[in-house]
């Protein structure tokens, strides 16, 4: 199987660059490309593109149950390395008969402005997910990212499949960030699905004017057994959890103290450090201890979080924390406002930021088509030398 690249006749003259992949003695017989192919990763030289072929199927039956199909996959990514900046870019997956050439443009490798979309909770509701995908490729955006819980259950292929089908269209030319929540459980198929930077768990880049971290409020699962868990395993993967988090922090606190020069700092990750649910207080007051005032200390523009099945801005620090929850989850009601609490509406819907090179403006898009609500950033004045 190759991938074909060629630059946009739009842009540039052709120049068609094949990358072949590593042969298999059945090259000739490749199996059809079942999930994308779509984009991931996209820098101002790089991008990697990323594919599923169905390998197998498990059926079972039962009396008096319908047969259930259980399929397994191979997943593929190819690194494109060397490109342009500022280029846009066809490409097809060749074997693939049924799709047509889509495009990706690389980043420019300069400051530039930029557009990007953020959505949470885009799980259960098809119909309601599939409609805000659609709102958000009318934005445009450069880049999406997802707050988590990007599906039912992480462990179950048929979630993964229905997700692919939904963002499709989405993924093959934008790409897609996503971080983990509590439903993703952990599972190999979030990994093998998505290439992401860094370890995967967590994660950062720079996009234009834009320093993005990806952060992990789930942390590793124990692994699935069917044996008892005895205390000692109970303890030990405990203890291993608590080193992870410190890990996380120790790598955070120097990711942040090297951005003192960045205009922008945008942080994701699923568990939110306020909320308007009377249930789910505490649950934030436990995230605003682990990661006390590490987003003020080092002048993060927002973070953006999701968890809640709504929508919700609260400002502390001069901080906007966003949570955006409201991407196909049912919704849950808003009982409880805090005193952070500026905008809350129990709603579906996305965020479309605007980031210029001396501010940025957030737009709240409800499903139809609506802003429910509008705020905006300052760019971050440069670090006063010591």
């Amino acid at each position: 199987m190759f991938i074909s690249l060629t630059r946009s006749r739009r842009i540039l003259p052709v120049v068609a660059v094949l990358i072949a992949l590593a042969a298999s003695a059945s090259a000739q017989q490749t199996a059809p490309i079942a999930i994308g192919p779509y984009i991931q990763n996209v820098s101002d030289t790089s991008a990697t593109i990323c594919w599923a072929t169905r390998d197998g199927q498990v059926t079972i039956t039962a009396p008096d149950i319908e047969p259930q199909a259980v399929r397994a996959y191979n997943h593929h990514s190819v690194l494109l390395r060397r490109l342009t900046p500022a280029t846009t870019y066809d490409y097809s997956v060749l074997g693939d008969v049924t799709a047509d050439k889509v495009t990706f443009t690389t980043f420019p490798k300069d400051e530039q402005p930029l557009t990007f979309a953020v959505v949470g909770d885009t799980r259960s509701r098809h119909d309601v997910h599939r409609r805000i995908v659609e709102g958000i490729i009318a934005q445009k955006p450069a880049l999406v990212f997802n707050t988590g819980d990007l599906v039912s259950d992480g462990r179950d292929i048929a979630g993964w499949e229905t997700f692919f089908k939904i963002s499709g269209d989405l993924m093959r030319t934008v790409p897609y960030y996503p971080v983990l929540g509590n439903h993703e459980n952990d599972a190999k198929f979030y990994f093998d699905f998505f290439a992401l930077p860094g370890n995967e768990r967590y994660y950062s880049f720079n996009r234009g004017p834009v320093h993005f971290i990806g952060l992990d409020t789930v942390g590793p699962r124990m692994p699935e057994s069917n044996q008892p868990v005895t205390e000692s395993q109970q303890q030990a993967f405990e203890q291993d959890q608590q080193r992870y988090w410190q890990r996380q922090m120790e790598w955070l606190r120097d990711d942040l103290a090297a951005q003192n020069d960045a205009k922008y700092i945008f942080v994701f990750f699923h568990h939110p450090l306020y909320t308007v649910k009377a249930s789910r207080v505490e649950g934030t007051n436990e995230v605003r201890d682990r990661f006390g005032t590490v987003f003020q200390d080092n002048r993060v523009s927002a973070v953006f979080t999701g968890h809640d099945h709504y929508y919700h801005r609260a400002v502390a620090g001069g901080i906007p924390f966003v949570t955006t929850g409201g991407g196909g989850a049912p919704l849950y009601d808003t009982d409880a406002p805090q005193p952070e609490t500026v905008k809350y509406a129990k709603v579906e819907h996305f965020v479309r930021i605007d980031v210029g090179l001396d501010k940025a403006a957030a737009r709240v898009i409800d499903i139809n088509g609506a802003t429910i609500d509008e705020f905006e950033m300052r760019a971050r004045a440069p670090a006063s030398p010591n």
